[in-house]
């Protein structure tokens, strides 16, 4: 398979999964333990903006964006998801979301965001996507703008069916219906520093819910400023 073939191809697997667990993500992944995590990630992440416009990408059905919003940020949130889309529409009639693949993130205005909130969504990009991403984020953010990412800890690039830890409620009933092949990169801290050169880390930190993983803030460093 061609690189370009595997780009299409590992983004439409992923895409067909997504549109397919759409309807029971939520229910299936608000445990106590993971929302009282990603809580307080967002406000760690909000204490540290320079102001209120903040991009949500891979937002799914738009449960961090409702959350964002109640921290008095002004979120902008995409999918390429259409049925993850739909989901958030109806949950938050009046929240800003749009369809948008994260390879495309340089089609949005340049330095239009103070904050980006990349939660669960940037492992799904290949490895040389993931480092275009980066530099999409860097020019899209503000003077002094903040980067959060969450990445999974390992090597190599995959495709895999994920296996949800015994946090997840409902047995495995429940995570059974979140079951569907996705496609995966996995990085070891160092090099995820590497790939993230270009911004001071405000703050690090194990993702402690999930089953091996990092967390970063990040702020937009002068030099790469502008």
């Amino acid at each position: 398979m061609t690189n370009d073939a595997f780009a299409r191809d590992h983004v439409a697997r992923n895409l067909e999964t997504y549109d397919a667990i759409a309807d029971h993500y939520d229910g299936v992944t608000a445990a106590p333990a993971i929302r009282a995590w990603k809580e307080a990630s967002m406000r760690r992440f909000a204490a540290y903006l320079p102001g209120t416009r903040v991009l949500v990408p891979g937002c799914g059905e738009g449960r961090d964006s409702r959350y964002l919003q109640s921290l008095d940020l002004e979120p902008l949130s995409f999918d390429l998801s259409s049925r993850m889309l739909a989901l958030a529409r109806g949950k938050d009639p009046h929240g800003r979301y749009t369809c948008l693949d994260l390879r495309d993130m340089n089609r949005l205005p340049a330095g239009a965001f103070d904050g980006i909130w990349a939660s669960g969504c940037l492992y799904h990009l290949t490895k040389a996507e993931f480092i275009d991403c980066i530099a999409a984020c860097r020019a899209l953010l503000a003077h002094s703008g903040v980067l959060y990412v969450s990445m999974k800890e390992g090597q190599g690039e995959r495709y895999e069916e994920p296996t949800l830890g015994p946090r997840y409620p409902g047995g495995d009933a429940a995570r059974a219906l979140l079951r569907g092949v996705r496609f995966y990169a996995y990085y070891q801290r160092d090099e995820l520093l590497a790939a993230l050169a270009g911004f001071d880390v405000l703050h690090e930190q194990r993702v402690e819910p999930a089953e091996g993983g990092f967390e970063f803030w990040l702020r937009k460093s002068d030099a790469c400023a502008g």
